[in-house]
């Protein structure tokens, strides 16, 4: 898997997205990924049988659903459990559309991001060349979903247009990036800035602290790790064990470098510590992206939760393994940004291996929903695609894996991260009425 999108969808940055309708991204996907050609033939015939230009056809709500079931027919699989008459009528859409809403109507995306700050990034100014390589693929990722000015836009109002307004998502959890050495000695999202975003929506987003790495050194780090607790009350922890100093990286598993802050975590109350893990993007070392560091973590710190964002995909074998041979362990999560993204419209197998694997081996309860947004645009395609997606009987008989249930559903795209983040749901759904109510009188 080529991180970058662009390499991988060829052909969607050519096409011009509207980013307020996740249908068009969504669609997008499925028109420009490895199955591009047959599901483009197939919607074209939904669209004659639907009466509509192909344009909008492909830009519609029934248009996202006539891919996925294009997708369906090309594979021969009964990937998303979708019927013919949302391919081609409105009303049968927007029917099923609630229908799935009533059964998972709350969901916390544990992956969200904003990607500038104040003064941007400028190269030779406040940013290296290391560092405008990483900004450079985001701007591209954020300009093939509809963002005009890339990262520039991928700001504070976008945040709450796209996710909070935008999708179904009722509260977003916004991570952070570091890498300070190839921004000018500060985080590449400072924390003073992401911090407006809960500022504005208390109720529905909770902010992770991160740009944490003992490699600066660990009494620098516990400082900053105390400051960020006292200060901005953070939720918990994003880091990143690859890293932009001269040591490249480190390991949660160093008792010397990383032990003293999982204690400090235990002193200040932080219990959920996600890291990156799999997606061995760009210049950084793939060693650092493997999970394995979190055995001994998991074993040592039973009291708090350790979280391998995107399912340390593709090495989430080894992750589910950690928990699949070690069946009392309860403090071991994943978390599915980018990897569900990049996966369910392009390789819907592979996707299925992976859920299946996760739910299988880590359980149920131990899967968490992350969409990586505002990376891959307003996120509702992404629900969307979950809500309808399935792992055929084939691969239940072949592989043990469990069919995505209802109360699956429910669990992983809301209810498993509500429980370890004690999340009030009642509140935050209410929350979500009024910007909802807001939005729509504005």
């Amino acid at each position: 898997m080529e991180f970058n999108v662009l390499s991988v969808f060829k052909g969607i940055e050519k096409e011009p997205i509207n980013p307020f309708n996740p249908n068009e991204v969504g669609t997008s996907l499925f028109l420009n990924g490895g199955m591009g050609p047959k599901i483009r033939d197939s919607m074209e015939k939904q669209a004659k049988a639907a009466g509509m230009e192909r344009r909008n056809f492909f830009r519609s709500t029934i248009g996202l659903s006539a891919a996925m079931l294009a997708a369906n027919t090309a594979t021969g699989m009964e990937f998303f459990e979708v019927s013919k008459a949302e391919g081609v009528d409105f009303e049968a859409k927007a029917e099923s559309v609630q229908v799935a809403r009533a059964g998972s109507d709350f969901i916390v995306d544990v992956h969200t991001h904003v990607c500038t700050r104040p003064g941007h990034y400028q190269l030779g100014v406040n940013t290296n060349e290391r560092g405008m390589w990483f900004v450079q693929l985001l701007d591209d990722l954020g300009k093939a979903f509809g963002m005009k000015n890339g990262t520039k836009d991928m700001d504070i109002d976008h945040y709450g247009k796209l996710i909070l307004e935008g999708s179904d998502t009722t509260v977003g959890i916004f991570n952070p990036f570091g890498f300070a050495e190839h921004y000018g000695g500060k985080d590449m999202v400072p924390i003073e800035y992401q911090a407006q975003v809960k500022k504005r929506w208390p109720k529905n987003s909770m902010m992770l602290a991160g740009g944490l790495t003992p490699n600066q050194g660990l009494g620098v780090t516990l400082d900053r790790l105390r400051m960020y607790a006292e200060d901005y009350k953070v939720s918990g922890l994003k880091l990143y064990t690859f890293d932009a100093t001269e040591k490249k990286g480190w390991w949660f598993d160093d008792e010397k470098l990383a032990y003293p802050m999982w204690e400090e975590c235990r002193k200040l109350g932080i219990k959920n510590i996600g890291c990156h893990k799999g997606v061995p993007f760009g210049q950084f070392y793939a060693r650092y992206a493997h999970c394995e560091d979190f055995d001994s973590a998991c074993d040592d710190f039973l009291d708090l939760n350790f979280i391998a964002y995107h399912a340390a995909w593709p090495y989430h074998n080894e992750l589910a393994a950690l928990k699949g041979f070690k069946p009392q362990r309860k403090n071991l999560y994943a978390e599915i940004g980018t990897t569900f993204a990049a996966t369910v419209t392009s390789r819907p197998l592979e996707c299925a291996h992976v859920l299946g694997t996760l739910l299988r081996d880590l359980g149920e309860d131990y899967v968490l929903w992350g969409t990586d947004s505002l990376l891959w645009g307003n996120p509702q395609w992404q629900i969307e695609a979950f809500r309808k997606f399935q792992i055929p009987d084939h691969l239940v008989e072949g592989h043990g894996y469990p069919k995505i249930t209802p109360e699956i559903r429910r669990k992983v795209l809301g209810e498993n991260a509500a429980r370890i983040w004690n999340i009030d749901k009642k509140s935050a759904m209410q929350a979500k009425a009024e910007i909802i109510g807001t939005a729509a009188l504005a």
